[in-house]
C-alpha cells in the first residue's frame, strides 16, 4: 500500500432531528448512495482527510458493527449552497458544512462485529471498555488496525520486553484497567486541582478523545481560564513512557485544537509517585502529577441468630 495513505473510521450512531430518530444502518446506506459523507467544521481530523485515503464505517447504536470500506476521492472540503442542497436531502440532519466524497465502496454482508476484532486492535489499550473508542466522527487508523479490520484477520501481540520500571502486577493491571471508567464516572466528585470539564466538539466527547493516530484518556477545559487539560492515566506503563505521550498529545492539541493563545498542560494520574517519574517531570512546567489510592475496607458480618432459627420462626408466625 502507498505508504502515505491514511486510514480512518468514519463513526455512524443514531441520532434525533428534524422531529424523528435516524437509525445509524439509515444514515450510512444514505450516505453510501450519496457517495459522500458530511463532517462538521470543528470534526476532529477533518483537516487531514485526503483524496485517495481509506475509510471504514462503523456502525454503533444497537449495531457494534464495521459494516463498510471506502475510498476517499477528495480531500475534506466545504461545501456550496447547491451541494448543501444536494446532500441536504431537504432535512437539517443530512445539511452538512463540510465534507469528502466516496468512491470504491464496499458494503459488507455480513458486517462484522466489533468485539471478534477488540483482540487485534492496537488503538484499543482498554479492552474492557472499548466503547469510548468509538464516539465522534473520525479517528485514525493505523495500517494494521485497517488490515485486521478489512481482512479479517488478528495481528499478532506486541511483544514488550519486561524492563524493571515497566513490570506490573496482574491484580494492579486489574484495577487500572477500571480506573479509566471509575473517573468517567465519577468526574464530578475527583478534585483535580482544578474546575476541569471534559472537551466536547460536535459528538466528540473529551474521553478518549482522537490525536491523530493515539487516543488521549481525557482532554479537558479548565473552566477557571480556559485552558486545555491533557489527562493521561499511567496504566502498567514505564514512567518515560508516560511523560513522552503526555509531551506528544500536548504538542497535538496545540497545533490542532487549541485556538490562538490558549494554553495546553497535563496531568498524569499514577497509583504512586516513583523516582523516575519525579525526575522525568521535575522540570516540566505544564506538566502535574496526580496519585490516587484505593480505600478497600472489610467489616465484620453480624448474621444475629442463625439462618435456621428464622426461617423456623418466621414459619411458625405465619
Amino acid at each position: 500500500m502507498d505508504s502515505t495513505m491514511n486510514y480512518w473510521l468514519f463513526i455512524v450512531t443514531q441520532k434525533k432531528s428534524d422531529g424523528r430518530t435516524f437509525a445509524a444502518d439509515a444514515v450510512l446506506n444514505q450516505r453510501l448512495a450519496d457517495k459522500f459523507w458530511g463532517l462538521g467544521e470543528r470534526t476532529p481530523n477533518r483537516r487531514h482527510l485526503q483524496k485517495g485515503d481509506r475509510a471504514i464505517f462503523y456502525v454503533g447504536t444497537g449495531f457494534s458493527t464495521f459494516a463498510a470500506c471506502v475510498t476517499l476521492s477528495s480531500e475534506a472540503f466545504e461545501l456550496s449552497e447547491e451541494q448543501k442542497d444536494k446532500y441536504g436531502h431537504g432535512l437539517d440532519f443530512y445539511r452538512a458544512e463540510y465534507g469528502v466524497t466516496l468512491d470504491d465502496i464496499q458494503l459488507w454482508e455480513p458486517p462484522r462485529l466489533v468485539k471478534e476484532v477488540i483482540p487485534s486492535l492496537r488503538f484499543i489499550e482498554n479492552k474492557q471498555n472499548w466503547g469510548a473508542y468509538f464516539q465522534g466522527g473520525v479517528r485514525q487508523l493505523s495500517e494494521d488496525d485497517f488490515r485486521a479490520i478489512t481482512e479479517n484477520r488478528a495481528i499478532a501481540a506486541v511483544q514488550i520486553s519486561k524492563t524493571e520500571d515497566a513490570i506490573i502486577s496482574e491484580s494492579q493491571f486489574a484495577l487500572e484497567a477500571h480506573l479509566e471508567e471509575f473517573i468517567d464516572k465519577n468526574w464530578k466528585h475527583i478534585d483535580f486541582g482544578a474546575n476541569l470539564t471534559k472537551y466536547q466538539v460536535d459528538d466528540q466527547g473529551g474521553r478518549q478523545f482522537p490525536a491523530g493516530p493515539w487516543s488521549i484518556d481525557f482532554l479537558c477545559v479548565d473552566k477557571a481560564n480556559d485552558d486545555l487539560v491533557v489527562i493521561e492515566l499511567k496504566r502498567g506503563k514505564s514512567s518515560d513512557s508516560t511523560v513522552g505521550q503526555v509531551l506528544r498529545y500536548i504538542g497535538w492539541v496545540e497545533e490542532n485544537v487549541a485556538k490562538a493563545g490558549q494554553q495546553v498542560r497535563g496531568i498524569i494520574i499514577a497509583q504512586e509517585a516513583d523516582d523516575a517519574l519525579r525526575y522525568a517531570v521535575k522540570g516540566l512546567k505544564n506538566v502535574n502529577v496526580l496519585t490516587y489510592k484505593v480505600d478497600f475496607r472489610l467489616s465484620p458480618f453480624k448474621s444475629g441468630k442463625s439462618l435456621t432459627q428464622d426461617t423456623s420462626r418466621a414459619r411458625g408466625s405465619e
